[in-house]
């Protein structure tokens, strides 16, 4: 038998086959319980006082992490729910502090810092204290009442 002659082919092209096959098994299976990567809301939308009630509970437990990632989540929720930052899911906690922080400048470094702490305890590892905590819902109240800085963007607006 040639190897290369029809027989080859075959055997060559059935290989090719079973391959492309292979692969796209695996990868349809690793992308179906797949979430989107470094998501800041990964439960789907819930409003901004599901998302403060869920920080009160669990900081009264001591689950400092779990109270931190609720309580920017909230932060996060109530900015979008000023119009400050449009909703889109799949945002990270770093674009929505630098986004926000564009709106509201005189909070802009601790709005990076609470992303920072979200991320330490979502992606890195680290253990949130009462301290964190207490940083990120002091934020959420000063948040509530903060003016935006607002530019107008138009052709020709007046001054």
């Amino acid at each position: 038998m040639d190897p290369g002659g029809p027989a080859g082919l075959i055997v060559l092209l059935l290989t090719v086959i079973a391959l492309a096959a292979a692969l796209r098994w695996r990868l349809d299976t690793s992308q179906r319980g797949a979430r989107p990567s470094g998501s800041l809301f990964e439960d789907g939308p819930r409003s901004t006082a599901d998302h403060r009630a869920a920080a009160e509970v669990h900081a009264a437990a001591g689950r400092w992490n779990q109270a931190v990632q609720e309580r920017m989540r909230a932060i996060v929720h109530s900015i979008e729910e000023r119009a400050l930052l449009d909703s889109r899911p799949g945002r990270t906690a770093d674009e929505a502090a630098s986004e926000a922080g564009r709106a509201l400048p005189a909070h802009d470094t601790r709005l990076r810092a609470a992303a920072r702490a979200f991320d330490d305890v979502t992606y890195g590892g680290r253990i949130a204290d009462q301290s964190s905590y207490l940083a990120l819902l002091d934020l959420d109240l000063d948040l509530e009442s903060a003016e935006p800085h607002l530019t107008d963007t138009r052709e020709g607006a007046a001054e």
